[in-house]
């Protein structure tokens, strides 16, 4: 178990989210969703500065447009967004791509596609994409997932938590504050060999089971930690808050 390290000075949060930070190049995903966290529109426009490539999918322009960005691409069937912001968007040089409401795929999967398209296996950060709409919530959850067993790195920054897919042999590391709650969520019928690494509750080669809440609200002891595991799939949730 990590032995945990000085704190940050009051009133200065510590870094928060997966480890290593994102570095270029790299494509940012902008969706739908809650996106009404302060911390999310911060996290934003840093991706942003640093992307590749930046897509917005339908209402998370406007995400974008709070932090002062234009998205390279836009794309959606546009029921979120108005005529004039699609006008302006377009005005404005970005690249916009229009889909009938009746299609196959979701606007946070189009703006995947765009962003796999353009830049191959780079890592790609989804913002968004969470929210009220469980089925959409759950879709794009598991879109990550199943992105990420194809050799398409995923991460997922939402307002109440960031999610990143495990699928072993692999490890997932985050740094967050003291206390900050964390999940492991099996997707496959067994997920075997997981170790934690500077939790409050260790696991030391456990298996877990698809449907079964025993790695739920594990918390970090100091400011960084680690879940591992030898096969399976899963989600590592990191909350925001507790």
């Amino acid at each position: 178990m990590s032995t945990p390290v000085s704190q940050p000075a009051p009133g200065t949060p510590p870094d928060f989210g997966f480890l290593p930070p994102p570095e270029p190049p790299y494509a940012l995903v902008v969706a739908g969703g809650d996106l009404d966290e302060p911390a999310l529109a911060e996290e934003t426009a840093r991706l942003a500065r640093g992307a590749s490539l930046c897509v917005a999918a339908d209402g998370g322009l406007r995400l974008l447009r709070a932090v002062g960005i234009w998205p390279g691409v836009l794309v959606g069937d546009f029921d979120t967004l108005t005529p004039d912001e699609v006008e302006a968007a377009r005005a404005a040089g970005v690249t916009v791509r229009a889909f009938p409401p009746a299609k196959d795929f979701t606007d946070a999967e189009l703006a995947l596609d765009v962003a796999r398209r353009q830049l191959g296996r780079a890592p790609l950060y989804v913002v968004g994409g969470v929210g009220d709409r469980i089925d959409h919530t759950l879709a794009n959850l598991l879109l990550a997932a199943r992105w990420w067993t194809e050799g398409h790195p995923v991460t997922v920054l939402a307002g109440p938590a960031h999610v990143r897919p495990l699928a072993g042999p692999g490890e997932v590391r985050f740094r967050g504050a003291p206390g900050q709650t964390v999940s492991l969520i099996p997707l496959t019928p067994q997920m075997t060999g997981v170790d934690t690494e500077g939790l409050v509750y260790p696991l030391a080669g456990a298996t877990l089971t698809w449907g079964n809440a025993y790695a739920v609200s594990n918390a970090l002891v100091g400011e960084e930690g680690a879940f591992r595991a030898r096969t399976g799939m899963g989600l590592v949730v990191l909350q925001r808050r507790a």
